[in-house]
């Protein structure tokens, strides 16, 4: 597995302009497992943009968007997406909607192993 910690909120909203119609997208495998994804963090990040007033005009689910058949949307919803994945996931999004603007909304630090649903361990860290 892939793992990713979140990307300061801060941080994300300083890539984020208020007249942005914001779209998330987000990993529901590694980074759910990372909880830097998944359901639970699509519906967190999606609320706190809303209380600061950001328009999300879009949340999308996807399995794993590291795998580019499974983005097979044809359009994204909003001008700006924000990515709950690791990098390969933020990637396939680059190439497959160059028009629109990317932001990755974690950090990818390595390979790791899942160990009895609960803990995570980082195998080998990314240069």
């Amino acid at each position: 597995m892939i793992v990713t910690k979140k990307r300061p909120y801060i941080e994300i909203k300083k890539d984020l302009k208020k007249t942005d119609k914001i779209g998330i997208i987000s990993c529901n495998a590694c980074a759910r497992l990372c909880k830097t994804g998944g359901e639970e963090e699509l519906k967190k990040l999606a609320s706190k943009l809303k209380k600061d007033g950001f328009e999300v005009v879009d949340i999308d689910l996807i399995g794993t968007p590291c795998d580019s058949d499974l983005l097979n949307k044809s359009q994204l919803h909003g001008n700006v997406q924000v990515v709950l994945a690791c990098d390969a996931g933020v990637y396939n999004l680059k190439k497959l909607f160059p028009k629109h603007k990317i932001i990755s909304g974690t950090i990818t630090l390595g390979l790791g192993t899942h160990h009895r649903g609960k803990r995570i361990t980082l195998v080998r860290r990314f240069r």
